[in-house]
């Protein structure tokens, strides 16, 4: 089977070049969530017929998930110190949701949560199946139970993406050793997103390496979600179309 680090010819993308396209899908996405939907459009009904600016924002955001969902594989796959990767996922996830909350819901709201969650859970789940092998290498019983349940506190918790996300974790993990099967297992079980299934496209350019990556911009890549969220929710709820 193909491993994932071999590199490839001629184009390709490292692992900080596809942080970088998730990042911008994002914002583009939660520009439309927060300040289209959440701020404009409830405030001004004229603007809510047509094609609406939003849904094409929307839509572009919809490459960054399977992307980070890509980067959190690798990312287990590769680290040295599972409890601090786990630990500092916990930390932000408790970091951005008041800003989440804010953004897409103008105040705090228990309905739902962050991705960082759903992306934790993905973490424990793998490290569960990873831990809890039969002698042959594969997921035993409590291996399984353990990521059913990880895949249970997702949709109970109601995170971003819940079952869906977790289930597209997993089955990238499962297919790590296979780019090509890696590829078409996530674009399966994204087609319930339409332009999602397009960011395997781009996976399938990675190189297997990080890439030019300092210190700070690893940390910014953590830090853009909670503070340009935080960054949208003072737009949406201060400055420009108060309640």
């Amino acid at each position: 089977m193909q491993n994932n680090t071999l590199s490839r010819p001629g184009f390709s993308l490292s692992g900080t070049a596809l942080k970088r396209i998730a990042c911008l899908s994002m914002l583009i996405d939660h520009i439309g969530a927060a300040l289209l939907e959440n701020g404009l459009f409830r405030q001004n009904a004229v603007w809510q017929g047509g094609v609406r600016l939003d849904f094409v924002m929307r839509m572009a955001g919809r490459l960054a998930f399977p992307i980070y969902c890509f980067l959190l594989v690798e990312g287990f796959v590769h680290t040295h110190d599972f409890r601090k990767y786990a630990l500092r996922m916990l930390g932000f996830a408790l970091l951005s949701e008041f800003p989440f909350d804010w953004a897409f819901f103008s105040g705090v709201w228990w309905g739902h949560q962050n991705v960082y969650f759903t992306l934790l859970l993905g973490l424990l789940a793998m490290k569960a199946l990873d831990t809890f092998r039969t002698g042959e290498g594969t997921p035993d019983a409590r291996g399984i139970l353990c990521a059913a349940a990880c895949t249970g506190a997702a949709a109970l918790l109601r995170c971003d993406y819940d079952v869906m996300g977790m289930a597209l974790i997993l089955a990238l993990y499962l297919t790590r050793k296979d780019r090509a099967a890696q590829c078409i297992a996530g674009a399966v079980f994204t087609l319930f997103e339409p332009v999602a299934p397009l960011a395997f496209g781009l996976v399938w350019f990675y190189s297997g390496e990080r890439g030019s990556c300092s210190r700070a911009e690893q940390w910014a890549f953590y830090w853009f979600y909670p503070v340009h969220l935080f960054l949208l929710a003072v737009l949406t709820n201060l400055l420009l179309f108060q309640k």
